[in-house]
């Protein structure tokens, strides 16, 4: 879009002075990662275990709902209509699905099996299985790497508005600086700079939101009767009831299948935090979604259809196009800080993945240390260095990525966490056959092979199928040993040796 010279000046120096101010916290926070307890990749996978409520809250919220929500969500719902605001709406279900739900449990166990990555903690829970360890391995590696490219692609879009610049540019950017930000803080550096990042996220959406209402001229409720009168197919739902509950089941519902978000559930102080971490979060997302949801009503009254380069960039022109000069900077400043964070995160986890769980436990168990540290800060630059490259040619809505990738990891974790957090019985032959059975059946219903999506997203029928391939698996095979299932599920449990 064309922005006069001095406003773009404006925007460019308020969002360099926030990223400066970012990139010296992150190399502050190296300290962190040489002092507290516990060895270097216990540190930085799990931040000593002492995440404190806010940067609980904000890992999970941030975690979810960066890029997708400021940009996906409002794309999507700009191009296919109203109703998938409200699938959006599930997201405030994040914090309870991931701390409520599964977060206690994980975090006691992860204490005594000392499991620094959500892989590990899958391997331990079914007998310690290397098949169990490396197809979790791939899955992460690849769903939550087409994760990562949907949410930095955000960061890219966001810099070619203030700047004018090729999208390509602002990618290698952030590219950079993910990889400064991960290699010096690790998860703790990560998670305090997201809360940062979250509190002025969430003051941006409240402004954004109060000066974009205004900026129609009509008011609220006007804006929204304009677009009924003007265009009322917007409002119908075009898809069916079935794609709609889909894509509500995995924006919300299944948000504990994403291993960058599964992995604040390690690194949270104790069981006060957690409880207060819940609530803070859904009040945050609430925000969030609120008011950027809120904004799509002005957006799709604002800019026709071919007046924006692609939807997803609606609702950072809105704040380009309402907002002073210097504000719209720090809000579009907030918001690529956030990406940034997000993104970070998923980098641990997968150099977790990586390094931790695919070569430390399954090749070379007697790895040294030290040879663990070069590997990580390698598997860091390498990981970013694809997500890079995957990410120069993204797709038009982020919206389709993040759906594809998020269902991806609902197939092959849904059952395989659920079931082994609650379910006795559940043992290493039911995950194996239920991951493999849940990808093979996503790919075949979602390329039309195998035509029984009964009008929904691929990932539903297939999860639902393969879930009952892993009861039965698991029924039909030996239990798990009973030191395994103590440590699990009892109050007394076998030292970890």
């Amino acid at each position: 879009m064309e922005l006069s010279s001095s406003t773009r000046t404006t925007i460019i120096i308020v969002f360099a002075l926030y990223t400066v101010l970012l990139l010296g916290y992150s190399l502050y926070s190296r300290k962190a990662m040489k002092s507290g307890k516990g060895d270097y990749l216990s540190k930085f996978y799990t931040g000593g275990r002492s995440g404190g409520v806010l940067t609980t809250a904000m890992m999970v919220s941030a975690g979810v709902a960066g890029a997708g929500v400021f940009m996906g969500v409002p794309g999507f719902t700009y191009t296919f209509g109203a109703i998938w605001m409200v699938c959006s709406f599930w997201s405030m279900c994040t914090n309870f699905m991931v701390l409520g739900l599964i977060g206690k449990r994980v975090g006691i166990v992860a204490r005594r099996t000392n499991s620094q990555t959500f892989v590990e903690l899958l391997m331990h829970r079914y007998n310690k299985n290397k098949i169990v360890g490396m197809l979790c391995g791939l899955v992460v590696l690849f769903f939550l790497g087409a994760f990562a490219v949907s949410t930095i692609t955000g960061g890219g879009r966001i810099f070619q508005i203030l700047t004018g610049q090729d999208y390509r540019i602002g990618l290698a950017i952030f590219t950079v600086l993910v990889i400064i930000a991960a290699i010096t803080g690790g998860i703790k550096g990560v998670a305090t700079a997201i809360v940062i990042q979250g509190i002025v996220m969430t003051v941006s959406v409240v402004v954004l939101f109060i000066m974009g209402i205004s900026s129609t001229g009509l008011g609220y409720t006007g804006t929204i009767q304009a677009l009924v009168r003007s265009d009322p197919d917007w409002f119908r739902p075009a898809s069916g009831i079935g794609m709609v509950f889909s894509y509500a089941f995995l924006w919300g519902v299944t948000t504990f299948t994403m291993p960058h978000v599964t992995m604040t559930a390690l690194t949270y102080k104790d069981t006060a935090t957690l409880h207060n971490a819940i609530k803070v979060g859904t009040v945050v997302v609430a925000i969030w979604l609120m008011g950027l949801n809120g904004l799509c009503f002005t957006v799709k009254y604002l800019f026709a259809e071919g007046t924006l380069a692609t939807p997803d960039l609606g609702v950072p022109t809105l704040a380009v196009t309402v907002m002073p000069a210097w504000a719209a900077g720090l809000v579009l400043a907030g918001v690529c800080g956030a990406v940034q964070s997000s993104v970070g995160g998923m980098v641990v986890s997968l150099a977790g993945t990586l390094i931790s769980d695919l070569y430390k436990n399954l090749i070379n168990p007697k790895v040294k240390p030290e040879e663990l540290k070069k590997l990580n800060t390698i598997g860091i630059v390498v990981i970013s260095l694809v997500i890079f490259v995957f990410a120069c040619n993204p797709p038009q809505l982020l919206a389709s990525l993040i759906t594809y990738a998020t269902g991806g990891m609902t197939v092959a974790f849904f059952h395989t966490v659920l079931l082994g957090l609650f379910w006795k019985r559940a043992n290493e032959y039911g995950a194996i056959s239920g991951i493999v059975s849940g990808i093979v059946l996503y790919l075949l219903i979602n390329s039309g092979v195998l035509p029984i999506s009964l009008g929904m997203n691929a990932c539903i029928m297939a999860t639902c199928l393969s879930t009952l391939i892993m009861v039965g698996v698991s029924l039909a095979t030996p239990k798990t040993p009973y030191g395994i299932i103590a440590t699990w599920f009892g109050k007394e449990y076998p030292e970890e040796g």
